[in-house]
């Protein structure tokens, strides 16, 4: 019990900060929602918007700067993220999509209230977990490159999809703790990024689980 009125206190002593978190989260998928919508180029080249993605998060995790270019370098991040995830357009109907997307909110709100019980019992998610999450997202990744240049066998994708999730699902519980207990000294664009991506990998997750 007193664990979990700590945490209440720490929630409503970082409110400020935690609303900057879901509000810049909520414009970032806005923003990657509204593109994906309205992009209709079958034709977009990956690779390139990959490198800038990657760039991207490097600016924003190592070069010091303020929010306010942090929050521009995001927005130019989730519209590069809606171009790529336009290509599922072409390939998945409009309500495979949908699902999709209902499916990786209601996820993530299931996972971000068990990150929240979870830390108010006093449970701690240290570098241990982190390092292990980390390995097995290397592993996953690993194997997607495989099964695409390898044969393209549909359970197979469909199996790594669901283990996407489940990692995915596991990373939300984990990225809620980590919030609830680190002082991030006012920067919310690294905490948002973190959901974020979280929620566009359970999103792709889903939509491969019904390939």
């Amino acid at each position: 019990m007193p664990e979990a009125v700590n945490i209440v206190k720490r929630m409503y002593e970082k409110r400020e900060f935690l609303v900057l978190v879901f509000s810049n989260l909520l414009a970032q998928l806005g923003i990657t929602y509204y593109v994906m919508n309205k992009t209709n180029n079958p034709d977009i080249s990956i690779m390139p918007l990959f490198v800038a993605q990657i760039l991207i998060i490097l600016l924003i995790a190592f070069v010091p700067m303020p929010e306010f270019m942090k929050f521009i370098l995001f927005g130019l991040f989730s519209y590069t993220f809606g171009l790529s995830l336009s290509r599922y357009k072409q390939k998945y109907s409009p309500a495979a999509l949908d699902a999709a997307v209902q499916g990786a909110m209601s996820v993530f709100g299931v996972m971000l209230a068990t990150g929240v019980v979870l830390t108010a019992g006093g449970i701690r998610l240290g570098y241990k977990f982190g390092a292990f999450l980390f390995w097995a997202l290397l592993l996953l990744i690993i194997f997607r490159l495989i099964f695409v240049l390898g044969a393209k066998m549909s359970q197979v994708h469909k199996l790594l999809s669901f283990v996407g999730v489940i990692l995915f699902a596991i990373y939300v519980v984990y990225d809620t703790n980590v919030i609830l207990q680190r002082n991030y000294n006012g920067g919310f664009i690294s905490a948002s990024m973190d959901y974020y991506l979280d929620i566009l990998n359970l999103y792709s997750s889903l939509v491969g689980s019904n390939n």
